[in-house]
């Protein structure tokens, strides 16, 4: 059966208040696997023992734009090579990151020469995208430039099913346009509420995530990562009730 991943930052609370005992409970509440968004300071080797404690595997860590390059490249490379892990992912541009096309060609500069300098460690770039990506900038559409900017081998997608969504694509198209690129799918639901969109448990928004599931399967998709960011209980134990959903459609 398929893992399923859970994003930490959908629970960053928790986890930056004490990650080695969040990864416990994440496997508690029946998680196969996660996918990081900072190690709060605890060695990278710390983190490996209680994945390996808990029998949890890594489906990716979101590392920020300024740490693609340099020296701190190289430092997260040696820290998710501790972990095992195989995909460090881009999650988010500022706004000073992307105010033109030029820049959107930068990163995808930064991200041509980081999947060079990580491929020969078995270790994949890959981008995340939000809804800004879609929307038309000096005539071009930012997501559909940073792919044809990247050389496929060395850039692969991870798709947010929710933003995409949210911009007003449908996640299927997007993955069937750039089939076997995305290595990493973003499960977040939908829902829409006093007219606005927002995150949801996983299984109960508007989003087919069984169809998703089956594309991610068809396609050979590595991680399939749930992910939430808005809250109106308990964080944990709504992403239990996500995994638990999503692990009924597999």
């Amino acid at each position: 059966m398929r893992k399923i991943g859970l994003q930490l930052y959908s629970i960053q609370q928790e986890a930056e208040k004490n990650l080695l005992g969040t990864l416990e409970k994440v496997k508690e509440i029946g998680y196969d696997s996660v996918q990081f968004a900072g190690l709060f300071g605890i060695s990278a080797k710390d983190v490996k023992k209680i994945l390996n404690e808990n029998a949890l595997t890594v489906a990716g860590a979101h590392i920020p734009l300024q740490q693609f390059s340099g020296d701190a490249f190289k430092k997260q490379m040696e820290d998710q090579l501790i972990l095992e892990n195989d995909l460090m992912i881009m999650p988010y541009l500022t706004e000073d990151q992307r105010k033109s096309i030029d820049d959107y060609k930068r990163v995808a500069e930064v991200l041509n020469e980081a999947g060079f300098r990580s491929k020969e460690y078995g270790i994949r770039v890959a981008y995340h995208n939000h809804d800004f990506e879609f929307y038309e900038l000096d005539g071009k559409m930012p997501f559909d430039l940073l792919y044809q900017e990247t050389d496929p081998d060395l850039v692969k997608m991870e798709l947010d099913t929710y933003w995409a969504k949210y911009a007003g694509y449908e996640p299927e198209e997007l993955l069937n346009k750039y089939r076997f690129r995305c290595v990493s799918l973003h499960l977040k639901d939908m829902v829409e509420k006093n007219g606005q969109k927002q995150s949801t448990i996983a299984g109960t928004g508007m989003l087919d995530i069984g169809n998703f599931l089956r594309l991610a399967d068809e396609q050979k998709v590595d991680y399939c990562v749930i992910e939430q960011e808005h809250f109106e209980g308990d964080l944990l134990s709504e992403v239990e009730k996500g995994v638990q959903n999503v692990k009924a459609l597999l």
